[in-house]
């Protein structure tokens, strides 16, 4: 503020503060609140209102100059407490009011209100900006994550295995590769039984392949990782193969590989319900652990009662650890499944064959109903 400012406030402050009260200080009115901005009532005498606003202009504070009637607070409390009495005394005290106004212009006031704006708050800032780049990190990391899921689509390595000879291997995957043409998905093929080459013979467009000890041959069976980049793989596998096929995914390191790259590993253990093919069973499961999927696949075709191993400790504690899911496979008439087998047809051929009579027909088709079913219900199968 100017010391020309400063002399014309006092000029302008009225000189009869008998209207005010004796020794009564002027209070500066209230200035309307703002976001962002203090303001607060000061009683001060015309000395130290001069102190406070000089003061002010030094601190680069914002200031206002207010207008105010020295006399209207006070005429307009007159007129309040008149508002009883009748309507021809109220308008004359109306009327005075106004005349009052315009013959004593020299009785306005005029103040002058120091508004000091709030600081910016740093540490509000900084904590604003740092939110902000969480955000934005998360929203990248939700975003790399969708069009991951877009691009890679996951794809399985079913290995169909039993350890045990005649378990019935190859028969259940015979049927799981009718579910898999059934259902229109599109997958490979590959028969690692070199001894026997039934599903070979049966299904065209089958790969062969095969487990060995000697490490210098792994690549035989590298082929199957190789087609499970771009579709989905179903391995028959032959007996006596676990330690090849254990060595085989451990060495390469292929469950880690296989994240890397939406490929997972389902194992259908066929068992025959046997005290050995259960340990069997077992004795993977605790290799593996939860890092592959494995599926207990129960063949009622060779054994019907399956309560005793429920009950059995080792079994409860791995299904409690491990949840692996539990599969009831069929079972096909015995006429009917030699008569597949020796004519090494398919299941669905089989259905409308001329060597199968119309009772056998729907024995077929109820097998194969039961079975596609049975594959459906373990929610495995893509």
């Amino acid at each position: 503020m100017t010391t020309t400012d400063m002399q014309n406030l006092k000029t302008q402050t009225p000189t009869e503060p008998t209207k005010r009260g004796p020794g009564r200080p002027r209070k500066t009115p209230k200035p309307p609140s703002s976001v962002g901005s203090e303001s607060k009532e000061v009683d001060c005498s015309e000395g130290e209102l001069e102190s406070e606003l000089q003061a002010a202009e030094n601190n680069d504070a914002q200031i206002v100059t207010v207008h105010v009637d020295s006399d209207l607070a006070l005429e307009e409390s007159n007129v309040a407490n008149a508002s009883n009495t009748d309507a021809s005394n109220t308008a004359g005290q109306n009327s005075e009011l106004e005349e009052d106004r315009k013959s004593s212009p020299d009785k306005t006031l005029t103040l002058s209100v120091v508004i000091k704006e709030n600081p910016p708050s740093l540490k509000g800032d900084a904590t604003a900006d740092k939110n902000d780049e969480i955000s934005n990190q998360e929203g990248r990391r939700l975003e790399a994550i969708n069009t991951t899921c877009q691009t890679l689509e996951t794809h399985t390595i079913h290995l169909v295995d039993g350890e045990k000879g005649g378990a019935g291997k190859s028969f259940v995957s015979r049927a799981f590769i009718e579910y898999c043409q059934y259902k229109g998905l599109n997958f490979a093929l590959v028969d690692a039984d070199p001894s026997n080459k039934d599903i070979s013979k049966i299904y065209p467009g089958c790969i062969e392949a095969f487990f060995s000890d000697d490490e210098k041959k792994y690549k035989e069976a590298d082929q199957i990782f190789e087609l499970a980049l771009k579709k989905s793989v179903l391995v028959n596998l032959p007996a006596q193969v676990y330690e090849k096929v254990t060595n085989w995914i451990d060495d390469n390191g292929l469950i880690d590989l296989g994240k890397q790259n939406a490929i997972r590993f389902v194992k259908w253990f066929v068992c025959t319900g046997g005290h050995d093919s259960v340990q069997f069973f077992l004795q993977s499961v605790e290799h593996f652990e939860n890092r592959l999927t494995h599926v207990f696949v129960r063949n009622k075709g060779l054994c019907d009662e399956w309560s005793y191993i429920e009950n059995l400790d080792q079994y409860k504690d791995n299904k409690n650890k491990y949840d692996f899911v539990v599969m009831d496979f069929p079972k096909l008439a015995h006429w009917e499944k030699n008569m597949v087998d020796r004519l090494q047809i398919k299941f669905e051929s089989a259905c409308s064959h001329s060597d199968f009579g119309v009772v056998s027909k729907q024995k077929v088709k109820n097998f194969l109903k039961e079975a596609y079913k049975t594959f459906e219900g373990t929610g495995l199968v893509q």
